[in-house]
């Protein structure tokens, strides 16, 4: 089975590597899709502890169901497949209250070393990791499923009224989050603002410093800001009458911009991090305790964020315009990922099509 390794920055390997027996309930799928996250690409261009030198990243899986163990009765061999790559052990008090994103023993497949991932021909999952990819949805833009659910469970762990029940599509929010700013318009950032739009709050700031990426938030109907240019506060605080906005979303993960995602918020108001980049980050601590703000990571998603975001992917909620113009290959993928962690290569999502 031709695979794609990582070894190090810079060091990716297409290699043959043997596909690994299924246990009872375990399912074998042929990869038809694996969507390129920002997290490898960071693996690529640096090195990091989240990633081990000799794994098959890849975690943003759609394929076709080709092999079941013998007590695996959740899909049939044929079946268009999304895969949720996050595992959970289900039994410590996290799982049990509905928190499986966030148990301790969580393991994630293409990250968790003895896990391969989608960078391959073939993946062998648990069958409880497998979904249906709903019809009419093809694999490639199934792969957003994944970094959609991420941003579908930052907005759940948004202010009192969002955190206890994301309304579904057309409905009112019923917490005081009616302004919201979201710092950074990557992959995370726009996933974000896609689900935020089933939410309708009455003004949504996008922050960044490339316009290139601001043109993608525009059509989803966010008031953009490009940093360097404007002073991201300034505008803020000017268009809010000096408060500040009830609700800011973090989705870049450095110094820089989570200390500008709790500025933004106004006094009393809720701050949500996703950025998951830097471990350290400075920030000003009086502007949380004086101001009374409360700020809240948000770590991937939960099987239920899972399911409603292949629903909203469903819906056509997300552009198909936010894929690459052309499929990364096996035969590509080496040259291809270190040209899109270094930017030599500028697109929203990327995806490998072994």
């Amino acid at each position: 089975m031709r695979s794609l390794v990582y070894y190090g920055p810079r060091d990716l390997r297409v290699e043959d590597r043997p596909d690994l027996p299924l246990g009872p309930k375990d399912v074998r799928v042929a990869v038809k899709a694996s969507g390129i996250c920002g997290s490898d690409l960071h693996a690529v261009a640096r090195a990091t502890p989240r990633r081990t030198p000799g794994i098959v990243m890849g975690h943003e899986v759609t394929g076709v169901v080709v092999e079941a163990g013998t007590d695996a009765i959740a899909c049939r061999v044929g079946d268009r497949v999304a895969i949720q790559p996050l595992r959970s052990c289900g039994r410590c008090p996290l799982c049990l209250a509905g928190r499986s994103n966030a148990c301790e023993s969580r393991t994630l497949y293409g990250m968790t070393p003895g896990m391969p991932g989608g960078y391959a021909e073939r993946i062998v999952v648990t069958e409880d990791r497998i979904l249906p990819l709903p019809d009419g949805v093809p694999f490639d833009l199934g792969t957003l499923a994944e970094p959609l659910a991420v941003g579908l469970h930052a907005v759940g762990r948004g202010p009192a009224g969002y955190r206890e029940r994301v309304p579904r599509a057309g409905e009112r929010p019923s917490g005081p989050a009616r302004s919201v700013a979201v710092v950074g318009s990557g992959t995370i950032g726009l996933m974000t603002l896609v689900a935020l739009s089933t939410l309708a709050p009455e003004t949504i700031f996008v922050i960044d410093k490339l316009e290139s990426k601001l043109a993608y938030a525009k059509p989803l109907g966010a008031r953009t800001i490009l940093a360097g240019q404007d002073d991201p506060l300034a505008v803020v605080r000017e268009a809010t009458g000096g408060r500040g906005v009830d609700w800011a979303i973090e989705a870049v993960g450095v110094s820089e911009t989570a200390a500008l995602a709790v500025e933004l918020a106004r006094t009393g108001g809720h701050v949500t991090w996703i950025g998951n980049a830097q471990p350290l980050v400075e920030i000003n601590m009086q502007s949380v305790v004086v101001g009374e703000k409360t700020v809240a990571g948000s770590y991937g998603y939960t099987d239920d964020d899972f399911r409603r975001t292949l629903g909203l992917v469903a819906e056509g909620r997300v552009p198909a315009g936010w894929l690459a113009d052309r499929p990364v290959t096996l035969d590509t993928a080496p040259q291809d990922f270190i040209a899109l962690a270094t930017g030599e290569w500028p697109c929203i999502k990327a995806v490998l099509v072994p």
